[in-house]
């Protein structure tokens, strides 16, 4: 994953912004932000070179750089996380505390990447609750001081306001779930929160199966990674996304480490056998109810439907996912609402299984389960259709 790498490769302030923003980019909401921030001297310049070297520009953005040199300002007209549709590839996060306590959480960052580009970044202060007071050790560790917080808002006014359309959407990516997640669990409880299903992976565990160290700081330099400020949740939750693009890279089946946390599942690991064989009976009960009829296999249009592949399939998973992009589908990495399709193989992930059937009964949803043999039935009729 090049792309994020690139960025920082260079210190000349021209050649970074060349490198970040193509002008003929789709994503007006990035190109527009960009115009927005950048210092009118380094975007004339910009505008400049670019145009030497050939560029072409959309005239919606030649106009947004000339009236930004004009008169010195320009407002982005998009709105965020409106139009991503609150929907990313991933979100990186990284929680600071003010003390040892995991409720104590003072600060929140997070990267948002969409299409293998970080489209954005917000940093949050969180008032810790009352009685928790930032450490000098801790202060001394990611700079947070009381004053930061005067005018925050808690973690239920935020949760509230803009964290939950985040988390219960897209893929959550921690470093060392041990304390994110941890901080994240001690939160809803504290504030008594109940609406989340969030699915979340872990790069520290990516880090132990492939082989690499275990620290961010470790893992930043193996990757070139630069980690300006370790510590500040926002750069941390940057480095965090871009090891990520790097680790699911050498775990091709990092999907099947993606584990859910709803207050109606509890982990798999606290049942005792007969528990999990419960569990496993009552996973082949959800998949013959939503198991996708002969009717509808057969009058079913992959264009414009999202699938979600789990479990081992008898095909390379890459290669199914390109045969269902090449008929004009999406792919999904996680179970939400806007999941059409589950493509279900062995050693299928259980919690998603029961994911579906949450939002199936509690949203009148139709989320429709494919076999391994539906899928190759799918395929070969498209293959017919095509010969």
């Amino acid at each position: 994953m090049s792309w994020f790498k690139s960025n920082f490769r260079s210190n000349d302030k021209i050649s970074i912004t060349v490198e970040e923003v193509n002008p003929q980019t789709e994503n007006e909401f990035r190109f527009f932000n960009f115009v927005e921030r950048e210092q009118v001297f380094f975007l004339e310049k910009w505008f400049e070179q670019s145009k030497r070297l050939g560029h072409q520009f959309k005239p919606q953005y030649s106009d947004a750089i000339v009236q930004k040199i004009r008169t010195g300002t320009f407002s982005n007209p998009h709105s965020f996380p409106e139009y991503f549709n609150s929907e990313f590839d991933f979100i990186a996060i990284d929680f600071e505390t003010a003390n040892n306590n995991r409720v104590s959480a003072c600060a929140l960052g997070l990267a948002f990447v969409k299409n293998d580009t970080f489209v954005h970044e917000e940093k949050h202060f969180i008032l810790p609750p009352p009685g928790e007071k930032i450490l000098s050790s801790h202060e001394r560790l990611h700079g947070i001081q009381e004053e930061d917080l005067e005018f925050a808002l808690d973690f239920k006014e935020l949760w509230d306001l803009e964290f939950s359309k985040y988390f219960n959407n897209n893929l959550i990516v921690f470093h060392n779930s041990s304390m994110d997640l941890s901080v994240l669990k001690r939160l809803f409880s504290h504030y008594k929160i109940e609406n989340y299903s969030i699915d979340y992976i872990d790069t520290m565990r990516l880090a132990e199966i492939s082989g690499k160290p275990k620290k961010l700081t470790e893992l930043a330099n193996l990757f070139e990674v630069p980690i300006i400020k370790h510590h500040d949740p926002k750069e941390d939750a940057k480095a965090c996304a871009t090891i990520f693009t790097e680790l699911k890279e050498l775990v091709p089946n990092y999907r099947d480490l993606i584990q859910i946390l709803n207050p109606n599942l509890i982990a798999e690991k606290q049942f005792s056998r007969a528990g999990r064989l419960k569990i496993q009976n009552d996973n082949l009960d959800i998949i013959s109810e939503y198991s996708i009829s002969k009717k509808e296999l057969e009058d079913l249009q992959i264009e414009g439907s999202a699938f979600l592949f789990t479990g081992e399939l008898t095909e390379d998973r890459e290669d199914c996912k390109d045969f269902i992009m090449g008929y004009g589908g999406l792919i999904k990495s996680t179970i939400t609402s806007k999941v059409d399709y589950v493509v279900v193989g062995a050693e299928y992930g259980w919690s998603k299984i029961q994911k579906i059937h949450l939002l199936n009964s509690e949203r009148n949803l139709r989320i429709r389960l494919l076999s391994n043999a539906d899928f190759l039935r799918l395929k070969e009729r498209y293959e017919k259709l095509n010969f």
